[in-house]
């Protein structure tokens, strides 16, 4: 499934000139502006989903709001966006059937999911594995993730399952990197 000899992923410099920074390079307890909002960095994620290829999330959240952004760099650009986690038992399949019972029945999600009356189609499956940077270098957990679009493609839905009955699920958008201003970085 995952070579795990392979290249392991580039570390972060120690030092980061918070004039000349990407997204990418965001560490916890740091500061970043985004949508006319201060956002704190609360945590940081790391995605591995094989052959080489990985990706970061960071915690962002201002007074009692959550947020996610998921980062993909890909030859030096970056691939952005921002995901709120919901609550995966209102995503139901096309049949009206919920999307957890589907896929515990049918080994699958279903083609087409609705959630709060929006239509999203099934566009991808992915074996990953996760890990937040406060634990060990070996701390990784499995997990699938199902990727469901809406017609448009401004918006995605994944519906994630972690061991046999344990479900998560977010909505997200893409977002630009330059919609991200200044960063403090402890």
């Amino acid at each position: 499934m995952f070579n795990w000899f392979k290249k392991k992923k580039e570390e972060k410099p120690e030092f980061l000139d918070v004039t000349n920074m990407r997204l990418n390079q965001l560490r916890k307890n740091g500061f970043v502006d985004y949508d006319l909002k201060t956002w704190q960095i609360t945590a940081v994620y790391e995605y591995d989903w094989g052959n080489n290829y990985w990706a970061d999330e960071f915690q962002l959240v201002q007074a009692n709001e959550t947020i996610y952004l998921y980062i993909e760099e890909d030859g030096g650009h970056l691939d952005c966006a921002v995901a709120h986690k919901i609550d995966v038992n209102e995503v139901e399949g096309e049949d009206g059937k919920d999307v957890i019972d589907h896929i515990l029945d049918k080994e699958q999600p279903p083609r087409k999911v609705l959630y709060r009356g929006e239509l999203f189609i099934r566009e991808k499956e992915s074996l990953g594995h996760f890990r937040d940077t406060n634990d060990s270098q070996d701390a990784w957990s499995e997990f699938v993730s199902w990727t469901f679009n809406n017609k448009e493609k401004t918006k995605s839905l994944n519906v994630e399952q972690w061991g046999e009955q344990e479900f998560a699920a977010a909505v997200s958008q893409p977002v630009n990197e330059l919609m991200f201003s200044n960063f403090i970085m402890p």
